[in-house]
């Protein structure tokens, strides 16, 4: 059993790992599919033997009348379908004669490079692992700087139903038999006002003396100042 710790590997290295045919041809699958070690090669195959395997037991029990054996070739046929594997209405001996390729020619790096996204596998595979968030990366490509300079069309707001909520009857507390007292006014007191020690003395209206009318000057002295 496999721990926590080290887990089992979940493909098998090869018999002899100095065999020279097996790492060229191992070689250039990694060349043509941008992969990154021997360990992808073996993942591939690993999983294509374990399939052709089950297609091959049950081809052996095919003359026999067990419900069982068609069920379990049409979910394997089922299965290596949707992954894109095989082709639409294949059989078992289509199963058997698939290749390292056929499963290395469905994963990620190598749809985004087939695509177009990418120029080569290899830079496909960097923009898997890499955001490409910022705009002056240098993988992203020259149509979506310009789309942000220009200014790209603010995207359609889709109108959102509004779910009616159900009125829930709102609980009113019981009244108590008791009332709170009532606030009673404070009571003012009156203050006298202090009386003045030394009254008021009442003031006397002086008479307004009248202007004097100048004398008027007699005849006599008017004839005196002519002379």
């Amino acid at each position: 059993m496999s721990s926590q710790k080290f887990p089992r590997k979940r493909y098998e290295t090869p018999m002899h790992p100095w065999k020279e045919t097996r790492i060229k041809s191992e070689r250039e699958l990694m060349k043509k599919y941008g992969l990154k070690s021997h360990t992808e090669v073996w993942k591939a195959k690993t999983y294509l033997g374990k399939h052709r395997q089950q297609a091959r037991e049950l081809l052996a029990k095919i003359g026999t009348a067990n419900p069982q054996i068609k069920k379990e070739s049409d979910q394997l046929l089922v299965h290596l379908t949707r992954m894109g594997i095989l082709s639409i209405g294949g059989s078992l001996d289509d199963v058997l004669a698939l290749e390292t390729e056929a499963v290395l020619s469905r994963r990620l790096q190598t749809l985004v490079y087939l695509k177009g996204f990418s120029t080569t596998p290899y830079q496909a595979r960097q923009m898997i692992r890499s955001p490409l968030n910022e705009i002056s990366h240098p993988a992203r490509p020259k149509v979506d700087i310009y789309k942000t300079e220009m200014g790209a069309p603010a995207p359609l707001k889709v109108p959102v139903e509004e779910k009616s909520v159900a009125e829930v009857p709102v609980k009113q507390e019981p009244t108590s038999a008791l009332t709170a007292p009532s606030p009673q006014p404070a009571t003012t007191v009156a203050v006298p006002e202090k009386i003045s020690e030394s009254p008021q003395e009442p003031t006397e209206e002086k008479p307004v003396k009248q202007a004097r009318k100048p004398k008027e000057h007699t005849k006599k002295e008017k004839e005196g100042e002519g002379v």
